[in-house]
């Protein structure tokens, strides 16, 4: 006969036990890339319509190694979790490419620091067709002393741009920047350290993947590079 000390001991013992499920899950969820609030938000949204309401993650790249990116063109690398490449280049998002369904989403990089050379830019609604990148790029574009967002067409960027901006006197070089491109609809706007700095449309592509682009000499590190839902 069990004592009521036993029964105390038994009811702990299956709450550790489930405990240590519901961590393991969470980890193996976080090793595989998974948004863990994602996940809760989808079953909750079943239930509610309210649920999670706003921006949620799709997909994610910390650059502790390069696994989560494609390179198409450039010598780029993984360095004390960064991302960083001399010279010019092309990287393409795994996740965004394979898994992601949504037209509207916002692509962001932290971190960039931009130590020489004419700049890099946040590819959006872009499809690698083989023979070279169709899409749009949102670029920081110290060789135009703007920002500025270009269309793309068989790897090519097409002139004139969508939309430019010019920065006079801005300081491109050695500080750190957070640089995003928000897209819903036709409607595309580019912000700089969380500032809106301009706004184009175009009606060509209405879905792709997300990716980086630099040019030329440019020495590049950054951080993160994410992409979340929007609402419009």
């Amino acid at each position: 006969m069990k004592t009521k000390q036993q029964s105390g001991q038994g009811m702990v013992e299956y709450a550790l036990l489930i405990l240590l499920v519901a961590i393991g899950a969470l980890l193996t969820l976080q090793l595989m890339g998974i948004s863990v609030k994602d996940v809760y938000c989808r079953i909750a949204g079943v239930f509610t319509t309210t649920a999670c309401s706003g921006s949620t993650s799709l997909c994610q790249d910390n650059f502790d190694n390069m696994s989560g990116s494609q390179s198409v063109i450039g010598p780029w690398a993984a360095t004390n979790g960064r991302a960083c490449i001399q010279g010019g280049g092309t990287l393409l998002n795994k996740c965004s490419q394979t898994q992601l369904s949504a037209a509207d989403y916002s692509a962001q990089v932290k971190g960039a620091a931009l130590t020489s050379g004419n700049g890099y830019g946040i590819f959006f609604r872009a499809t690698n067709t083989g023979s070279g990148i169709n899409g749009y790029a949102f670029q920081y574009d110290p060789g135009l002393n703007g920002y500025v967002i270009r269309k793309w067409i068989n790897g090519s960027e097409i002139n004139p741009a969508i939309v430019y901006k010019s920065v006079p006197g801005n300081n491109w070089y050695g500080s750190p920047h957070d640089l995003s491109i928000k897209v819903v609809g036709n409607t595309f706007t580019g912000y700089v350290d969380g500032q809106a700095v301009l706004t184009g449309q175009d009606n060509t592509y209405t879905s792709g993947g997300t990716g980086l682009r630099t040019w030329d000499s440019t020495n590049l590190c950054l951080d993160d590079f994410s992409i979340n839902s929007v609402t419009p």
